[in-house]
């Protein structure tokens, strides 16, 4: 389970405190999702993993977290409409702004990660259209990023791969990775499952343990199968002798 605390926070743009329901502990239970999208419960969480300071607008994970914006920078239309996106979800506004907000401070992966975050907060309400707008903004930002980040390289290259098979970028897809060589066994095991679904233009959600079956998995269908056969059997014999 996940256990919310209230903490008081101090805006470090106009300076006023408010307090905030914050993450103390959480668990996951379920598989995270291929672009990393964690599982329940953790994925319950999401509405505490950003901070608006209800004074200035002013959006960070922790509003304390300094900035170079001023407060006219945060009164601009442009961060106020969201570059004129109508998003259905106000959580998903909340994660966009603190994109912005990330950009002008020059921290990519932050931008990178808070626009992920809004294609997911914006999938929960069905608005596909701005899932798919972040989507395609994360996955440019993922280029910097690859940059930036030389050693963890290989875990960006496989959220790209979601990014553009969940924005229907297929082609791209089977063309920037049916070669690409991921080290890493699971990886490569995730990157092949990938391509078979741009190839069949499948852009749905899936998790890591969707893509494959272990020996696991085989033997408990195997024992399913067999015992689902057995109970054919013994029904077809009990109305048999019923019938005679």
């Amino acid at each position: 389970m996940s256990t919310i605390i209230p903490m008081e926070y101090t805006c470090s743009i106009c300076g006023t405190t408010n307090v905030f329901s914050t993450v103390g502990s959480t668990n996951m239970l379920w598989s995270p999702d291929l672009d990393t999208r964690p599982g329940e419960m953790q994925r319950s969480t999401m509405p505490y993993w950003v901070q608006e300071c209800p004074c200035c607008g002013y959006v960070s994970q922790e509003i304390s977290n300094p900035s170079r914006v001023t407060r006219a920078w945060l009164q601009a239309k442009k961060y106020r409409e969201c570059n004129g996106f109508s998003f259905t979800s106000s959580l998903a506004k909340r994660f966009y702004k603190q994109h912005l907000i990330s950009l002008e401070d020059g921290n990519v992966r932050e931008a990178f990660f808070a626009v992920l975050h809004a294609a997911w907060a914006s999938d929960d309400e069905f608005d596909f259209e701005r899932a798919y707008t972040c989507r395609r903004q994360a996955l440019s930002l993922s280029n910097q990023l690859l940059e930036t980040n030389p050693d963890n390289s290989e875990t960006i290259h496989l959220i790209r791969m979601d990014l553009m098979r969940r924005a229907e970028l297929y082609d791209q897809l089977i063309a920037e990775y049916r070669s690409f060589h991921f080290k890493n066994k699971m990886m490569r095991r995730i990157a092949k499952f990938q391509i078979r679904r741009a190839r069949a233009k499948d852009n749905g959600c899936y998790q890591s343990s969707d893509t494959k079956w272990s020996l696991q998995s085989l033997r408990h269908f195997w024992y399913t199968w067999r015992l689902n056969i057995r109970f054919a059997k013994a029904e077809r014999l009990l109305k048999k002798n019923m019938n005679n």
